[in-house]
């Protein structure tokens, strides 16, 4: 997924869009803002085309960000968000898949329903795999080998790659790890010039881009407000030894009970870890779905309650890091 040189001659391109309301189902009766869009802004530059002795070339990260188009006179809270596909495949303008029956709602689709409540809303890229990335110096992953392999192994297969080993795997999670915390840091440093409040700060994503997401702040020590994880996996060794020294931020974890094998397995566990070291987790079930759910699923919150993944979204940030009156 490498971003070639004619796209960063056109980083920075704003285009204006009056957006046909997306709203969030059960939100509250306000009207949305329209938005615009900023593409291809670079927050940063990482290392790729590493193993062996090669010392790699650097390649540009990128990120769009969705805000609303009345600046409005005070800070608004933020959001980085990060694309699915098995460390492998999407992109931060599409990471839709699945089938016409079961289809994900894209990370950038999220941007703009929430840049219409009144968020400013990034969706970034990050390296894959394939790329052969730098996994940096820190380390959110303990232990490669237990890198769950059952997606990432058909989705190789698809892309008509051969098997990884597990040291590829581990690189290109650590690698998308750093990748989302420097975008953050990135958003953060832009507060003044983007009129954004650096204390509500929210990260996010989509399979991939939730477990980067939660790595980001837990592991890589980002001063969230907030995480919300679609889809989103940490192993249980590596909750532990992140949580026992940081804590952290609220988090949503939403999952379908047909998801993944390893995330509907686990994601009742990693609710007790979280609770158990004192964080605020809150979760949501998307009933009768597969790993690719819309927006607008219906599920069911840990109290009980029914919702939709949108609406879980926005009435989780709302209470962690309210838009304001912008």
């Amino acid at each position: 997924m490498g971003q070639g040189g004619a796209r960063l001659r056109r980083h920075h391109r704003l285009k204006a869009i009056d957006v046909t309301p997306t709203p969030f189902l059960h939100a509250p009766a306000a009207v949305p803002h329209s938005i615009q869009v900023v593409r291809d802004i670079v927050y940063g530059h990482a290392r790729v085309g590493c193993t062996g002795e090669a010392a790699g070339r650097l390649r540009p990260l990128l990120l769009d960000r969705y805000a609303p188009a009345d600046a409005g006179t005070a800070p608004r809270p933020v959001l980085v968000l990060a694309f699915g596909g098995a460390f492998h495949r999407g992109s931060k303008s599409e990471d839709a898949f699945g089938t016409e029956g079961e289809r994900n709602t894209s990370i950038a689709d999220h941007c703009r329903m929430l840049a219409q409540q009144g968020y400013v809303a990034c969706s970034i890229d990050y390296r894959l795999v394939q790329e052969d990335p730098d996994p940096g110096a820190t380390r959110a992953v303990a232990e490669p080998a237990h890198i769950p392999r059952s997606r990432v192994d058909l989705v190789r297969s698809l892309l008509g790659l051969p098997p990884a080993t597990s040291e590829m795997l581990w690189r290109g999670i650590e690698a998308a790890s750093d990748d989302v915390a420097m975008a953050a840091r990135f958003v953060l440093a832009q507060a003044r010039s983007w009129n954004i409040d650096p204390r509500r700060l929210a990260l996010g994503g989509f399979s991939a881009g939730a477990r980067s997401a939660l790595n980001a702040v837990y592991a890589e020590k980002v001063p969230a407000a907030a995480v919300f994880a679609l889809s989103g996996y940490m192993d249980a060794e590596d909750q532990h030894r992140h949580l026992a020294s940081h804590g952290g931020p609220p988090v949503l974890l939403v999952s379908a009970d047909g998801d993944l094998d390893y995330i509907a397995a686990h994601a009742p566990g990693m609710a007790q870890r979280f609770r158990a070291h004192g964080i605020v987790c809150e979760t949501v079930c998307v009933r009768g779905a597969g790993h690719f759910y819309p927006h607008d699923a219906s599920g069911t919150r840990d109290d009980g309650q029914a919702t939709t993944v949108s609406a879980a979204i926005q009435d989780f940030l709302q209470r962690h890091m309210p838009p304001g009156d912008g």
